[in-house]
């Protein structure tokens, strides 16, 4: 773990230092004799970090989530190995103008936790709730420590980049094994796989005509072209492919240095080809298919990249179903 390199400069950002013991007091004097402006809240929004450097970055992606979603917004910086212990709060309104007229804010909850354990944090979290509300965490740190099974229990949603993980073979064991415990019934939400919906749906549009349709059988070889880093988002991706043609088609992995995330898919077989292919930061994303003489070419847009945008998107998605969890266990066969 590199060393604190926060400054109260950088705290001052995180809103008014508050002792732990007086937190709902303060928040509750945000309110207090201000009727222009109305608290709003319809989900628990937890991130838990362990990188110090990460903290602002996280600071503003909440800012910019709740724009968008009203929460309870609680940011956690743990630093297990920094000596002696000690843990420091700071609250903040995150307001927005609603229709000209009135102003609705989320609350936010910041914590830095130094020398703390998983105790520590589930105490930290579990206590400043917002009550009945879903509870929402992305977990960016190692999920091997602090994440317990008292901790994940109460989870509904657990949101995690497997992208990010130095050990994504080590990471999924723990993964797999939080969600086939008894307590472990909470939903999975993966950045990593979320970058590829641009992708999953421009390959929809090669193959939605019957005389594509009817050629599927032949696809032999997936190729994906990728960044640097985001192996295991193509992985999920080539993943999803065999289970929707119900195939194992050969898989071939290209890394580049640079550009987005995924940059390219290839579909290939006798007769038959799709390819999806998006270049440098464009906003579309190109589709061509060609089926026997047939050829057609198409310019769709892509998704959105960054993590605020990536995170806003799935808090507008999380009544839908997904099938990451039945991905999972092919995937870690495939992680080495």
């Amino acid at each position: 773990m590199p060393p604190v390199t926060l400054n109260d400069i950088e705290l001052d950002r995180l809103g008014l230092e508050t002792p732990i013991s007086r937190i709902d007091r303060a928040l509750k004097q945000l309110w207090e004799g201000d009727e222009a402006k109305t608290r709003a809240s319809i989900t628990n929004l937890a991130i838990y970090t362990e990188d110090s450097c990460q903290l602002m970055a996280d600071n503003e992606l909440l800012d910019h989530v709740a724009a968008q979603h009203a929460c309870r917004a609680l940011l956690i910086l743990a630093l297990p190995e920094s000596q002696p212990p000690r843990a420091r709060a700071w609250i903040q309104a995150l307001c927005r103008p609603y229709q000209g007229k009135q102003v609705v804010c989320s609350e936010q909850i910041s914590f830095v936790l130094e020398g703390g354990d998983a105790t520590q944090v589930q105490n930290i979290v579990f206590a400043n709730l917002d009550s009945d509300l879903p509870l929402v965490v992305w977990w960016q740190a190692d999920l091997a420590k602090n994440f317990e099974e008292h901790f994940y229990s109460r989870i509904d949603t657990l949101i995690i980049d497997s992208s990010r993980w130095e050990d994504p073979a080590r990471q999924f064991d723990v993964l797999l094994a939080a969600l086939n415990s008894e307590t472990g019934g909470f939903d999975v939400r993966d950045l990593a796989w979320t970058r590829s919906h641009f992708m999953r749906t421009a390959l929809a549009t090669c193959f939605q005509d019957a005389t594509a349709c009817h050629n599927l059988s032949k696809l032999q070889t997936i190729r994906i072209t990728h960044r640097k880093g985001q192996r295991t988002a193509a992985l999920l991706l080539a993943v999803w492919i065999n289970q929707r043609l119900k195939g194992e088609l050969k898989l071939e992995l290209i890394e580049k240095e640079t550009g987005p995330a995924l940059q390219g898919l290839v579909l290939e077989g006798p007769g038959v080809r799709g390819e999806v292919r998006r270049e440098c930061e464009s906003c579309f994303v190109k589709v061509s298919s060609t089926c026997g003489e047939q050829t057609r070419e198409e310019l769709l847009p892509a998704d959105v990249d960054t993590d605020a945008e990536l995170v806003t998107e799935l808090l507008s998605r999380f009544h839908g179903s997904t099938l990451y969890s039945s991905m999972l266990p092919y995937v870690r066969s495939m992680l080495k």
